[in-house]
């Protein structure tokens, strides 16, 4: 019960708001700036936290199942996310402007703000188009999107849906404006202000405040603050492709170029292949090797022991047959309950006399015990 009343506390909020938002925009409604940015501040925690929880891995590695905590590849290469991150957080601070200065802010600014807010939109929206694309041979989907997907989405559809509505209300501010100017009822100071020393500037803003199309005004101003933008993320190490590599240089989402390794399967009926579930820095995973066509990973151990066992199956098969039976009916059932990485610790470094036991038989009886250890789990092995 206490699980679930957290979890409602720590989801809810979300759909709550997105219902909320579209109710606004539908109904031209405006609401505290104060609930939007605890909002979006308590979102992006919450979507910081999920992306924790799923792990993901880059695009390059492969998927190890079932000790990983999902079977997700990273949606945003992390390689360039910062400039997804910078684009980002132009739009909200350009959508806090406008929202906060809507009425006090010169012309000029606002309409710089407006295109920070298109980049914002653009960025969000291809994010949301990334996460809606999962390939339909990901298991975990199951031709459906999974919840944690949805809420991964809702900070951004907010975004979109709280940005739109802002940009109508500002067009729709200066339009208004006009229209007061017009028939003279605008104060000469509202009418003829001059907000910056430069004249230059002075001049756009004056230019600005004659027309109403802002909104091609702000698309067109979108590019240039996008070059400004990528040059100083140039001093970072990014590249000028940054922001279209970020979505593509990933594996098994909508803009993803690339294709990741297959999926490598931990079996769990085997207490040595258990034990590499274990802290990379003990259990010391050396490889890949394949067992039945499925694509494992392998250190010493696993491999000193199933050469133990081949060796055992080829000098004496009625004792390996007794072996055999014994571990399937004992070993299996333990290695079931070894779940977590401090379980596996144990189990490899329980499993160390007999490693060291196996070697010497080998060492004792093979010609040449090392090949037959290196030969363990590749393609001509067993």
């Amino acid at each position: 019960m206490g699980m679930l009343v957290i979890a409602a506390v720590l989801i809810l909020p979300g759909p709550l708001l997105t219902v909320w938002n579209v109710w606004t925009l539908i109904f031209k409604k405006k609401h505290s700036g104060k609930v939007e940015a605890a909002a979006f501040a308590l979102g992006i925690v919450y979507m910081a936290l999920l992306y924790g929880l799923w792990q993901p891995r880059p695009w390059e590695e492969s998927i190890v199942k079932p000790s990983d905590m999902s079977s997700l590849h990273e949606p945003l290469s992390r390689e360039y996310i910062l400039t997804v991150l910078v684009l980002f957080g132009v739009g909200i601070v350009s959508y806090a402007f406008l929202k906060m200065r809507e009425e006090k802010a010169a012309p000029l600014a606002k309409v710089l703000a407006m295109a920070g807010v298109y980049l914002g939109i653009a960025v969000n929206l291809l994010f949301i188009i990334q996460l809606l694309g999962i390939t339909a041979d990901n298991e975990i989907f199951m031709n459906a999107l999974p919840f944690d997907v949805l809420l991964m989405m809702l900070v951004p559809f907010n975004y979109i849906i709280l940005a739109v509505n802002q940009l109508l209300r500002t067009v729709r501010e200066q339009s208004r404006r006009l229209a007061a100017e017009e028939r003279g009822e605008l104060s000469e100071e509202e009418s003829d202000m001059e907000p910056y020393k430069n004249r230059f500037l002075n001049d756009c803003s004056r230019i600005l405040a004659k027309s109403c199309s802002w909104a091609l005004y702000a698309l067109l101003l979108t590019l240039p603050l996008l070059c400004v933008i990528v040059v100083i993320l140039l001093l970072f190490g990014q590249r000028p492709d940054s922001a279209i590599r970020a979505f593509t240089e990933t594996s098994d989402w909508t803009l993803s170029t690339k294709i990741s390794p297959p999926e490598v399967v931990v079996d769990a009926h085997y207490l040595c292949t258990v034990a590499l579930r274990g802290h990379e820095k003990l259990v010391r995973p050396t490889r890949m090797g394949l067992r039945r066509e499925e694509k494992i990973v392998v250190n010493r151990q696993l491999c000193v022991a199933n050469a133990f066992e081949q060796l055992l199956e080829e000098r004496m098969p009625r004792f390996h047959r007794a072996v055999r039976k014994f571990y399937d009916t004992y070993g299996y059932p333990i290695s079931r309950h070894i779940r977590t990485p401090l379980a596996a610790d144990a189990v490899y470094l329980m499993m160390k006399p007999l490693e060291w036991l196996f070697v010497a038989v080998l060492y004792l009886f093979d010609e040449k015990p090392e090949d037959r250890i290196a030969g363990q789990y590749l393609p001509y092995g067993k």
